[in-house]
């Protein structure tokens, strides 16, 4: 398959599951107080967890993709099993955001956000079965996953704890992909 075809197909998705991030977003129209604002904290909030695990997750496959000449039909199944759990962000993120005290929603949006990393690891894997050169990229891949089953407990006693700890890792896995693994120049 054609590899452009591919990006833009991905590229498309997550940027209309970060489109359908903010519409969860509720201004009221009564209400122009800071009082109203800070009513919506809590999914302003969970919307901006959200919103920055997508745009991170689209750097590094963008990255990724910079070293694949050819996609074939596994990278494509893979990637669209990743693209199926990014779609659910928008859901888990919201119901977490109407109430970010609730340990289920919390657990919900955390197994969620696990189950999207472990979906990029298999697109990885794949990846590296046409291209050896990225095996240093698992060095991330484990931190962000061990940062988010971590969190994933620590939900049920403080549920707001995961907005967090997915924000540390994001941060943390992007960080340490920007100096310590991408060797390579990347050109924008």
């Amino acid at each position: 398959m054609n590899k452009e075809r591919f990006e833009a197909f991905t590229d498309a998705v997550i940027a209309i599951i970060m489109t359908i991030l903010v519409l969860d977003i509720h201004l009221p129209t009564d209400d122009h107080s800071m009082r109203a604002i800070i009513a919506i904290a809590p999914s302003f909030l969970a919307y901006i967890v959200s919103f920055t695990i997508l745009a991170v997750m689209w750097v590094n496959h963008h990255n990724l993709f910079l070293h694949v000449k050819t996609v074939n039909h596994k990278i494509l199944y893979t990637n669209i099993f990743l693209l199926f759990w990014a779609t659910l962000l928008p859901a888990t993120t919201a119901w977490f955001g109407s109430d970010i005290y609730s340990s289920t929603a919390a657990w919900l949006y955390a197994f969620n956000v696990i189950v999207y990393n472990i979906s990029f690891s298999m697109v990885r894997n794949e990846v590296l079965k046409i291209n050896d050169k990225l095996r240093h990229l698992y060095i991330t891949e484990i931190a962000s996953l061990i940062f988010n089953i971590v969190a994933l407990f620590i939900v049920f006693f403080w549920p707001p704890f995961i907005m967090i700890s997915l924000l540390m890792g994001t941060f943390y896995c992007g960080r340490f992909n920007q100096w310590f693994v991408i060797k390579d120049k990347v050109s924008y």
